[in-house]
């Protein structure tokens, strides 16, 4: 119903006369009894065309895209494709290179320069969920801190406003480098929402037609169920493991409409970001410009995008380009696997968390060939502490007792581990800790733990661990 105020001196008689002329002009009296349209029409109407989008981009913190940057101006200037960008956190936790600020006051800085970044690179749809920055290697710890329940409603509903045909997004997984939870957490609520936004009984409020679309205080919010066809990863390791999993765009190419390089257009994004870069990359450009340096300078910018292939489920092969049999009116809801629980028939160690939970989320959302990309594996600061996390599952009638025994590489020290009775049919949990040399080792530090009960090989859990002088995160 439209609605006309009339508020201010001398207004009553005009405002009288254009509510008469509305009047007539919408109600029609029919046998006496006057009609009005039905509000509940509203439902049915199109949905709203500015926030469709041809790929969402899934992000952790403001910054996080300048991994992907090159690509996405690519695609936005030269292919005219629609994207939108989803942020988990607002980066209150990270570093301040240029001022004071911090912690919430910091979030909100980096928020401004999260949309003018993706705005420079004429993306002007940005939502930010409600997650909270964490520093920390564990996926885990960063669902559990952002609140992922939340969180995922949240990007379930911009999944379905911006009706994306891709999902781009950080790759759900444990790999060395700065192997940060919160990346990680972004690519799991991304490939969760992916398989769950098309489905009607998935936070059904959502899709559910509004009662009284002409009044305020609904409380159901008519959007429509939207299945994506694509979801791709991408990710910063140290080791470049992911070259053949997915397509490549070049960085050095040249923009037709902009005539310049998608790598410096990807820079000249990251410059807003100041609060983490400074002001290094805005001279790194300068000098580009002023060809008084190497390509080097502007190395990262400039390298290849690498995509890892998700899951497509319209026909595409890895290696295809992203838009590769996209269907442009969308498809419909295709289901998940789902979880499978493993029967056991005798006792087994496994690794523990995070890293069997990422073997039952791959297997759960048919990410199955993620688990052939990197063995498990971590980062370590040199004279810190690496825990590997340990399950033994018994299956039996009977308790059982195992041993275990550790190899690990010189230099680290162990912390003496002691034989553990396990109850019948339960599954007990244990660890591994080492303390690391003080100077950084060249090459994977490797780590073998095996059980035994009764002289039996229960299993073997191998982890490899990389050393860094640098910052790391907790594990």
């Amino acid at each position: 119903m439209m609605r006309v105020s009339c508020g201010g001196p001398g207004k009553g008689a005009l405002c009288a006369g254009v509510l008469a002329l509305l009047c007539c002009s919408t109600m029609k009296p029919q046998s006496g009894v006057i009609q009005q349209p039905d509000a509940y029409a509203a439902n049915d109407r199109a949905p709203d065309a500015r926030f469709k989008a041809d790929i969402l981009v899934v992000l952790a913190h403001p910054d996080d895209e300048t991994i992907v940057a090159a690509y996405l101006a690519r695609e936005i200037n030269d292919s005219q494709k629609r994207v939108a960008v989803v942020y988990g956190t607002k980066g209150g936790g990270g570093n301040n290179n240029v001022g004071p600020e911090q912690a919430a006051a910091m979030g909100e800085i980096r928020e401004i320069e999260g949309r003018q970044a993706s705005g420079s690179l004429g993306i002007t749809n940005v939502w930010f969920l409600s997650g909270h920055d964490l520093a920390s290697q564990d996926v885990l710890n960063s669902l559990e801190y952002w609140g992922h329940g939340a969180c995922l409603e949240q990007l379930v509903r911009l999944v379905r406003l911006t009706r994306p045909s891709v999902v781009l997004t950080l790759l759900p997984d444990f790999t060395t480098g700065e192997n940060h939870g919160d990346h990680q957490a972004a690519g799991v609520l991304a490939t969760e929402a992916f398989d769950m936004a098309g489905d009607p009984t998935a936070f059904a409020e959502q899709i559910s037609p509004t009662h009284d679309p002409d009044r305020n205080g609904n409380l159901t919010e008519a959007l429509r169920a939207w299945q994506p066809e694509k979801i791709y990863y991408f990710y910063n390791p140290t080791h470049d493991i992911f070259t053949g999993q997915g397509p490549q765009y070049s960085a050095t190419e040249i923009s037709p409409s902009r005539h310049e390089s998608y790598g410096v257009l990807a820079a000249r994004a990251f410059t807003y970001h100041r609060t983490q870069g400074g002001d290094e990359a805005e001279r790194m450009i300068e000098r580009h410009e002023a060809e008084t340096s190497q390509n080097q300078e502007l190395s990262e910018m400039m390298q290849p995008v690498r995509l890892i292939f998700g899951k497509s489920l319209v026909p595409s092969s890895a290696m295809d380009d992203v838009f590769a049999g996209v269907v442009a009116g969308g498809i419909s809801y295709r289901p998940a696997p789902g979880f499978t629980a493993v029967e056991y028939s005798k006792p087994a160690l496994e690794i523990g968390d995070p890293w069997s939970y990422y073997r039952k989320f791959w297997h759960a959302h048919g990410l199955d060939h993620l688990a052939d990309i990197a063995p498990p594996e971590i980062t370590i600061k040199v004279g810190g502490s690496l825990t590997i996390p340990l399950a033994v599952e018994n299956p039996l009638d009977t308790a059982i007792s195992i041993d275990l025994s550790v190899q690990a590489p010189d230099g680290w020290k162990v912390a003496s581990v002691t034989p553990v009775s396990i109850e019948p049919h339960t599954r007990h949990y244990l660890r591994v800790q080492a303390t690391a040399p003080q100077s950084k080792m060249p090459g994977w530090q490797q780590f073998t733990v095996s059980a035994n009960s009764r002289g039996i090989g229960i299993g073997t859990v191998r982890v490899r661990a990389e050393l860094s002088a640098g910052w790391v995160a907790p594990q």
